[in-house]
């Protein structure tokens, strides 16, 4: 008991001791923590005692008390800074630099992601939050403007019309120019079928290196968008966005009034029908357009499973009376992890109703709202006094474009539907296995129906149904292995897929209906049916690939990329389905080297050099084969019987193939001042050859006069530049822009070959009132010519008596235009495009941003001065304000195609 006793004391006294000298060195330290940039204070900063508990935070001033022992060492840590290790003091000043997380940063590429440092290609990336937000008709219009080399546009401000996406230059004559779209790794994926809200990133491949790895579907670049994804915080979060806007119409065409029609009556001594109206036909044509959209989204986690459901509906009442989009969206993606984490199962589905309202324009027949806005005379009233549409058959072709809208249905309905799962297992360290199964249906419904009493119908009456659906199966299967050995990296892929699209459909169409209050939705009530009248469709197209890409580096200092791809596609003739693609692509780090390692201003420096090819097979199925197709009726000379006639298309090509782009990128990406300014800067030349076309051919020897083959030659060469700077970086204000900049020369090396022909393709052809005669186009495409070149009669003045005078190729003058030499008289390509973006964030809690872009340095042709600009039509019809300059000018003629409108 007494040595049990003595133990226990001594204890006690050594832990007195203890805690007393303990508490002898315990020192109070105090300090301020401040932002190494700017030198404000930095609220919420973590300080720990290294290896204890012990520890404080900063206030809002950044000023921090805390008890720690003489000489300890503090750990200050704070999200988006670099931590650092200080000895403990009394008083201590302690500064932070900002994390340099720029060159860190992931990028998305083809079956993978690697750091942005480490790209060998020509890669884009633009995360949510710099991308166009406000009214977005749809997703890819986030876009516009912020990547160069991506050529975004649309034409005019109907919700229901769509962007045209160009990757460096259009290449193809017949085949697809559109990007390939990738979402979430499924690819074809249309891209309206995404609410704006919902993307996390676009990653734009732009390269032919980039590319490969998506062989033939990639020829023309790829999009790959990133959705959002469930949130790692435990529990389930909420959000909500909405906006409402109002649009109008900019720029209105400047035609004349109801009293300056009367007048040129009266000054030209010419006998007016006067309808006693002052009526602004656009004013009752155009509204204030009225769009809207809710998107509602959980997200959240629980243990291994994460989550994220979204439903988007938006509204888009157009600035034209009878247009407008409804589109709603729902998506929920899963993302479960199993066996240790080892097994990643992922879940999307997603689903679109689309609902389109249109009218008819971009012409200029009967029902064109437009057309027949522009030219209708105010004097005329839009009602008789009885409230029905006020018409008067002043011309031909001349009808109340108020009642072509209320009178005629023209209506679309979409639905869009994904579902796809995925599994991805670590077999061991560094070696995934992924197999991937997807499945997207687009069907769209349409209906079109001119009722009887509509005078612009002008045969009774019209009446159409359609029915479309396109569907895709993908099956996809890959390794991944990805390992570092000391300074080596290594990452490879290899994999399989498979690819079936089927396209079916119908049509059935009438004249004089019966009654017109059912419309189209009952097409029995048509009275005049013919053959060729109902129709139906279906076809397939299968592409199978194996693909396998190899990445290595050394020392993140030297890169060395190689992909290859076959393809297999069953659009192609029998001698050439299988297509071969190989790219490779290196880089070096030159910032890494060295001579620069003391070179403080230049965080990165880095050279790019990339070649490949790419094939393309965006053509409609079959074009290689003679089909058949009902042809009219005639008469069959055995029974005298009225049969079905069937004619063949064009002659089979068991040589066609693969139009291929061979392309060459060389790019350099730099960063300075601790990466406050950085960007990338890009050559690239691109050849496409062997051009899918259509082309004349002489029979006999051949059965029919057109063949589908390949010939000619397309090159591309053009500059980007993508700069980035962060301008203010301060506690309560940040400020960031960006500047792109891209040019792309465009030449037609050739169309023909030794066995196929073709000297030239007329383009842009142009009809219209008082435009007669049957070479009324505007642009060719040829050897030696850019695509989108003008190449028409050049005015030379016009005539005594008001006539235009065009040269000739002896040099001289004529007034018909027939005689008239063709000549190069613009271009409508751009010299350059240039996009601007602004980001501000105020107090951390406010966000303000602005972007600009600028196409530059292309012609325009005016068709609706052409149209619209002739005095030949007053006072009948109505005219722009210009028609009476023109009139002064003493201009007698009809419209003609020519340099004079350019």
């Amino acid at each position: 008991m007494k040595h049990c006793f003595t133990q226990k004391l001594l204890l006690f006294m050594f832990a007195f001791f203890a805690i007393g000298s303990i508490s002898a060195q315990d020192i109070t330290i105090s300090g301020t923590v401040l932002d190494a940039g700017d030198g404000s204070s930095l609220p919420g900063v973590n300080i720990i005692q290294k290896s204890t508990s012990n520890g404080t935070i900063s206030d809002f001033d950044g000023k921090f008390t805390m008890k720690a022992p003489q000489g300890a060492t503090l750990i200050f840590s704070f999200i988006g800074y670099v931590s650092v290790e200080l000895p403990a003091s009394a008083g201590m000043t302690v500064k932070l630099s900002a994390e340099d997380t720029s060159l860190d940063e992931v990028i998305v590429i083809g079956y993978g992601i690697q750091k942005k440092s480490d790209k060998t290609g020509a890669v884009s990336t633009i995360t949510a939050e710099e991308l166009n937000s406000g009214v977005l008709t749809d997703p890819i219009q986030a876009l516009q403007g912020k990547t160069s080399g991506v050529m975004i546009t649309k034409k005019g401000g109907d919700p229901n019309g769509g962007f045209s996406v160009k990757i460096r230059g259009a290449s193809g004559l017949e085949s697809g120019t559109e990007p390939l779209y990738v979402v979430d790794g499924i690819s074809g994926v249309d891209p309206t079928s995404i609410a704006a809200e919902d993307i996390e990133s676009f990653n734009v491949l732009k390269d032919a290196s980039s590319t490969a790895i998506y062989g033939s579907r990639g020829a023309n670049g790829v999009i790959i968008i990133t959705t959002k994804k469930g949130s790692a915080k435990q529990g389930t979060n909420i959000e909500f966005s909405s906006y409402v806007s109002l649009d109008q119409v900019a720029n209105r065409l400047k035609l004349l009034s109801a009293d300056q029609v009367r007048q040129y009556a009266t000054d030209n001594g010419i006998t007016l029908q006067d309808g006693g109206a002052n009526t602004n036909w656009q004013d009752e044509i155009y509204r204030n357009g009225l769009s809207q959209s809710y998107n509602l989204a959980f997200s959240g986690s629980s243990d291994n499973l994460n989550y994220r459901a979204s439903v988007t509906h938006t509204d888009f009442e157009g600035v034209v009376l009878g247009t407008s989009k409804k589109r709603d969206v729902a998506r929920l993606n899963l993302n479960q992890t199993a066996l240790n984490g080892r097994l990643h199962l992922q879940a999307i589905l997603s689903a679109t109703i689309e609902t389109n309202k249109y009218i008819n324009y971009n012409g200029n027949g009967p029902q064109d709202v437009f057309y027949q806005t522009f030219q209708r005379n105010p004097t005329d009233p839009v009602y008789n006094e009885d409230g029905s549409f006020y018409e008067l058959q002043r011309d031909f072709n001349y009808n109340n474009p108020l009642a072509i809208i209320n009178d005629i249905q023209n209506q679309r309905d979409a639905k869009r539907f994904l579902g796809n799962m995925s599994a991805e297992y670590e077999l061991f360290s560094g070696l995934k296995a992924k197999i991937n199964l997807s499945y997207t249906r687009n069907d769209d419904e349409s209906f079109y129906f001119e009722p009887s009493f509509t005078p612009s119908s002008g045969s009774g009456g019209y009446g159409r149904r359609s029915y479309n659906n396109q569907a895709s199966k993908i099956l996809e299967g890959f390794l991944t292995y990805n390992k570092a050995f000391d300074k080596h990296n290594v990452n490879v892929i290899a994999g399989y897929s498979y690819q079936e699209d089927e396209y079916d459909g119908f049509w059935a169409q009438g004249r004089e209906p019966l009654s017109n209050f059912v419309t189209s939705h009952n097409i029995g009530v048509l009275n005049d049916v013919v053959v060729g009248d109902i129709g139906s469709y279906k076809n397939t197209a299968k592409l199978i690939s194996f693909y396998g890409r190899a990445v290595y580096n050394f020392n993140h200092k030297y890169y060395l990329t190689a992909t290859l791809r076959r393809d297999g596609s069953s659009k192609f003739g029998s001698n050439n389905k299988w297509g071969l693609f190989p790219s490779a692509s290196i880089a070096w780090n030159i910032k890494e080297e060295s001579f620069l390692e003391n070179v403080n201003i230049l965080n990165q420096l880095k050279l790019r050099v990339g070649y490949g090819l790419a094939g393309n097979q965006e053509i409609n199925p079959y074009l290689a084969l003679t089909t058949m197709s009902p042809g009219g009726t005639a008469i069959n000379p055995e029974t005298g019987q009225q049969v079905i006639s069937f004619v063949g298309s064009r002659n089979p090509n068991p040589d066609l193939k693969w139009e291929e782009n061979a392309e060459l990128n060389v790019g350099l990406d730099f960063a300075i001042l601790d990466s406050r300014i950085s960007g990338s800067f890009e050559y690239y030349n691109k050849r496409t050859y062997d051009l899918l076309a259509r082309y004349e051919v002489p029979v006999p020897p051949n059965k029919y006069r057109d063949v589908f083959a390949n010939a000619g030659e397309i090159t591309n060469t053009g500059f980007e530049a993508s700069i980035q700077a962060f301008v203010v970086d301060k506690r309560n204000f940040d400020w960031k822009t960006n500047f792109t900049f891209s040019t792309n020369k465009q030449n037609i090396v050739s169309l023909s070959n030794d066995k196929y022909n073709l000297e030239k393709i007329k383009t842009g052809w142009l009809s219209g009132r008082g435009l007669v005669g049957a070479e009324n186009w505007t642009q060719i495409i040829a050897a030696g010519y850019e695509l989108g070149t003008f190449y028409m009669p050049e005015f030379a003045g016009m005539s005594s008596d008001g006539k235009f005078l065009f040269y000739t190729a002896a040099g001289g003058v004529t007034r018909n235009v027939e005689d008239a030499q063709r000549r190069v008289v613009g271009n409508a390509l751009p010299d350059f495009e240039i996009g601007w973006s602004n980001y501000f964030k105020l107090f951390k809690n406010f966000d303000i941003s602005f972007s600009a872009r600028a196409v530059v340095g292309f012609d325009v042709m005016n068709v609706t001065k052409l149209f619209f600009g002739n005095p030949q039509v007053l006072p009948t019809l109505n005219a722009l304000e210009v028609a009476l300059e023109e009139a002064q000018k003493g201009l007698t003629d009809n419209p003609k195609v020519n340099s004079y409108y350019i």
